[in-house]
């Protein structure tokens, strides 16, 4: 075989080497999220997903890690579990709207788990007048992360605002937990 020849066999079986792990990998965090929201009487509801990529277990475990939620949703700047063992699960969360730099969401929710399947939540204290819903993790092994809420802001705000507001926060929450999933997937995967 001439050493041209040898070269192009040499560099297609790279090539499909590489086309092989790429079909193979997981798939990029930068799936982007699926927002559908509505607003009748100012209540607004919400329902949005993602694809991860990621496995139940991996989703469950990024999820539920409250105390580390501030560290890769953006704009929520505190995110605590405040209930003691044995107690239903309560989160202190504290964030910012980035279209009203002025007001700062403050609110505590309640938090039902049912393992590896869904989070359900809603408000109990705080400056936003009704939060209701629930994450799903649909699949088993590249799931789907669903999310449903229902709110009322509970504060004077134009009604396109709040409808942008709220969609972008979904979006926002939705991207970032798809990420957060996949960067920890690949470094377990690593391992």
């Amino acid at each position: 075989m001439s050493s041209f020849r040898r070269w192009v066999a040499e560099r297609s079986l790279a090539g499909l080497a590489a086309l092989a792990i790429g079909l193979l990998a997981p798939a990029p965090a930068s799936a982007e999220a699926v927002v559908r929201i509505q607003a009748n009487m100012g209540i607004i509801r919400i329902e949005a997903e993602i694809d991860t990529g990621v496995d139940q277990k991996t989703a469950w475990s990024v999820l539920t890690d409250y105390n580390r939620w501030a560290e890769f949703i953006p704009d929520l700047l505190v995110c605590r579990v405040i209930s003691q063992s044995g107690e239903p699960i309560r989160l202190e969360q504290r964030g910012r709207i980035p279209q009203l730099p002025n007001f700062p969401l403050v609110m505590i929710t309640e938090v039902e788990e049912t393992p590896q399947q869904s989070l359900r939540f809603q408000r109990i204290a705080g400056n936003i007048k009704t939060l209701a819903g629930v994450w799903r993790i649909k699949g088993k092994k590249r799931v789907q992360l669903n999310y449903q809420a229902i709110v009322e802001p509970g504060f004077p705000i134009p009604p396109q605002l709040s409808l942008e507001i709220f969609r972008n926060d979904a979006k926002v929450r939705l991207e970032a937990l798809a990420e957060e999933m996949a960067r920890r997937n690949s470094r377990s995967d690593a391992r």
